[in-house]
């Protein structure tokens, strides 16, 4: 009875046992189906991630479009070799896609602007010294810029000296008057004393010395105190006092008188005061009495930041305009380039001709000149390619489809251009906008350039 029970027991495994091993050979079948057809993307809403979507539709709350992304299941994305730079950190290496360009080697004409005055010809200014000793007797010119002519008459003057060199002269005339050498010799003494060639023809005509003696100006313009400057302070051009005629000689006088109160001391006589010299005042030999300006030649002077003064030299064409006066720019040339700094500026002063033929070119007037150039050879960028990040300079140079940031050195600016000095050569690419590959919140970290 129990052997029967066992064979039965055997017997009904073996009837199982086919259908137990279809069942497993059927499980990885259907979970290989559902492998296969369970989606590797899922949609979703960027400003709802909870709505989740197996297929593309609309957003059931906000109605945008939904969005596919990858399932935790998706196979990872392959890296490629070619997108190792993005391994690297972003403040040295940026990658965009911008226009690109190359450094030109050529020449640029570029312009300088400057800022200056008109001012006197210093060498159009001239000193009247006392060539003999005496007193005053009378002085026939009372203020500051009054014009004189040649010839005119200025001041009289008794010296002791003067009436013994005219009786010299009369004695040879009256007692030796063949004796031509002394003569000669006692008129050139008078005229190096200062007497004109008329005086002494008076002199030997009427036979009686005179004990006033006149002496008249060599020299046309206005007439200074020797202490009064009269060329207005170029390097504070906008402090220049406004012309004010009234001297007699229209513009001129009046924007002299302007020009010469800026560079008077608290001790010297003002503009429109007196002279130092007085009637029946004793002057020396030597002494300086009267100083005479001649305005017919006027210079424009102009401050030149020192970083472009040494692109003018000499005969340097300036276009001149004047600043409160309309009209057509003055041709002029460089005359001369100071070869110093005033003490604590970075400017240096140029100075060009400009006839005064004009009533309206007045001293301390305002002046804007420009100069045209043509620079050296070099490469040149768009301006846009180098970007000022205050301690340097830098460009972005493409290398290998990257915009990688070096330092550069910038030299002059024309014509939207910037010359580039080094860090740079002729078959580099560049980005055109350096400034683009700039993010607000990023520094750049600059890598030595070891090409």
């Amino acid at each position: 009875m129990r052997k029967n029970w066992k064979n039965k027991l055997i017997g009904l495994l073996i009837l199982l046992l086919p259908f137990t091993f279809t069942a497993c050979n059927d499980k990885p079948g259907q979970g290989g189906e559902q492998g296969a057809t369970a989606p590797e993307v899922a949609y979703t809403c960027p400003m709802h991630p909870q709505i989740v979507r197996d297929e593309p539709g609309s957003c059931p709350i906000c109605g945008m479009d939904l969005v596919a992304k990858r399932t935790a299941n998706a196979p990872a994305a392959p890296v490629s070799s070619d997108l190792n730079y993005l391994l690297q950190p972003a403040n040295q290496t940026v990658v965009s896609r911008i226009k690109t360009t190359q450094p030109v080697q050529k020449q640029v004409q570029n312009e300088i602007i400057m800022s200056g005055v008109v001012t006197y010809d210093t060498r159009q200014q001239y000193l009247i010294p006392a060539r003999f000793g005496g007193r005053i007797e009378k002085l026939y010119v009372q203020f500051n810029y009054q014009p004189v002519r040649k010839g005119q008459k200025l001041y009289d003057i008794y010296s002791p000296e003067l009436v013994t060199a005219q009786k010299e002269l009369l004695y040879l005339l009256q007692n030796d008057p063949t004796n031509t050498s002394l003569i000669q010799g006692a008129k050139q003494k008078l005229q190096l004393l200062g007497a004109t060639e008329g005086q002494i023809k008076q002199l030997a005509r009427s036979g009686q010395e005179t004990y006033t003696f006149s002496v008249y100006s060599p020299y046309t313009g206005y007439v200074l105190d020797p202490a009064v400057s009269a060329a207005p302070t170029p390097t504070a051009p906008a402090s220049a006092a406004p012309a004010a005629g009234g001297d007699g000689m229209g513009g001129m006088g009046g924007a002299g008188s302007a020009g010469g109160g800026g560079g008077t001391s608290p001790a010297a006589p003002t503009p429109n005061s007196g002279f130092a010299i007085r009637e029946g005042m004793y002057v020396t030999t030597g002494q300086a009495l009267l100083k005479v300006v001649d305005a017919s030649q006027v210079w424009a002077q102009f401050n030149v930041p020192g970083s472009q003064a040494g692109q003018l030299t000499i005969g340097t064409p300036i276009t001149i305009t004047f600043n409160q006066l309309p009209g057509e720019p003055v041709p002029a040339k460089v005359l001369l380039v100071e070869p110093i700094y005033e003490a604590g500026e970075n400017f240096a002063q140029v100075r060009a001709s400009l006839p005064a033929e004009n009533k309206s070119t007045l001293i301390g007037q305002l002046l804007t000149g420009k100069a045209t150039y043509s620079t050296g050879t070099a490469l040149w960028v768009p301006k846009e390619a180098v970007l000022d990040i205050g301690t340097q300079s830098v460009a972005f140079l493409k290398v290998n489809g990257v915009f990688k940031p070096i330092s550069v050195q910038a030299g002059q600016r024309a014509d939207g251009m910037v010359e580039v000095l080094s860090g740079l050569k002729a078959q580099d690419v560049i980005a055109t906008n350096a400034q683009f590959l700039v993010d607000s919140e990023s520094f750049i970290r600059v890598a030595e350039n070891n090409r």
